[in-house]
């Protein structure tokens, strides 16, 4: 008798309004929202035995205008026009002996940086440049935009993100679990998770280390994030990394995030969430570059449409040797809309 091969068909639209002051100019951008992008995919799952499970996970995006890429000279058709990759995954899995993953998807690094209970990731979270990734700071020096990029000087070290690799997950032990991977151009990194519930709250947390190799620009990086819920609705999260560099001359670079937020449902549609956080980041695209963040963020969820609706803000600022560059103020609305 043949095991029956079950089929997900998933997806989402997350479209939003940004609106980012440099300092000089204010500009309006129809985006997507690149905290959580606009994608579909399909997952597919056969039950060899009751503890034997195979599986694939094929996932695409596709982002016009994503935040990441929006900016003052670039207002429209700024992201690839076709599909991109995120899985394209094959894994075996057992509960007694864990999971092996062979493909296009997750490193055992990837998120180990965005562990957040806050219910409002998806306007705001560790990865404080997806809201305005691609806005270009204002130089008061030469009284113009400059080169650099808010996604260039706000960095979470969100481990090796999505690669080809192979990689393992052992069995959940108690709430942990660990996991290794070994990625293309011998880059190697290494996790260990944790999730647990306890009387009056959750907690969540993770841990990792990557050797790039030659596949980015450092030679190590270790990242890690800490998110507690309490049954009443507040939680605390806090996230943080470095990054180490050989190359003479060039500083080592760090940041930390922290971010409180608190839950409740005053309406019966759904929870509400809303949030604020802060961050700084140090060295991230030169030496003695500092950056800080302050951020505001709400989430309504409408359960029975299957849509958030959100707003967020956030500030950044730059101070970096030998320039003067005006802050960034962005402000994004919108919606996801999962199926």
């Amino acid at each position: 008798m043949s095991n029956p091969v079950t089929r997900q068909l998933y997806g989402q639209v997350n479209r939003g309004v940004l609106v980012a002051d440099d300092g000089n100019n204010t500009d309006v951008y129809h985006v997507d929202n690149d905290n959580s992008s606009t994608r579909f995919g399909l997952k597919g799952k056969a039950e060899i035995s009751n503890d034997l499970a195979i599986g694939t996970k094929i996932e695409v995006q596709f982002e016009s205008n994503s935040t990441a890429d929006v900016n003052q000279n670039n207002k429209r058709n700024a992201s690839a026009d076709n599909f991109t990759q995120r899985h394209l995954d094959f894994w075996i899995e057992s509960e007694t002996l864990g999971k092996l993953s062979i493909g296009q998807g997750d490193t055992a690094s990837n998120g180990t940086a965005e562990v957040d209970l806050s219910g409002t990731d998806l306007i705001g979270y560790s990865s404080v440049s997806d809201m305005a990734g691609g806005i270009l700071f204002y130089n008061n020096t030469t009284q113009s935009l400059s080169t650099t990029k808010v996604g260039s000087a706000f960095s979470n070290m969100d481990g090796m993100s999505r690669d080809d690799r192979v990689r393992y997950d052992t069995p959940d032990f108690s709430g942990f679990y660990a996991s290794s991977s070994f990625i293309a151009d011998d880059a190697i990194d290494l996790a260990i998770r944790y999730s647990g519930k306890f009387p009056g709250f959750k907690l969540a947390g993770a841990l990792a280390y990557a050797w790039p190799e030659n596949t980015k620009n450092f030679d190590g990086q270790v990242s890690g994030s800490l998110s507690l819920l309490l049954n009443c609705g507040f939680s605390a999260t806090f996230a943080a990394g470095g990054r180490d560099y050989d190359t003479a001359g060039r500083d080592d670079s760090n940041y930390y995030y922290g971010k409180l937020g608190y839950q409740w449902k005053p309406f019966s549609i759904g929870p509400t969430a809303i949030s604020i956080d802060y961050g700084n980041f140090n060295d991230i695209a030169l030496n003695d570059d500092d950056g800080d963040t302050f951020g505001i963020q709400f989430v309504q969820k409408v359960s029975d449409w299957s849509t958030e609706f959100y707003m967020g803000y956030r500030l950044y600022e730059l101070e970096s040797t030998g320039t003067n560059y005006e802050d960034i103020n962005a402000l994004m609305t919108g919606a996801r809309f999962k199926f």
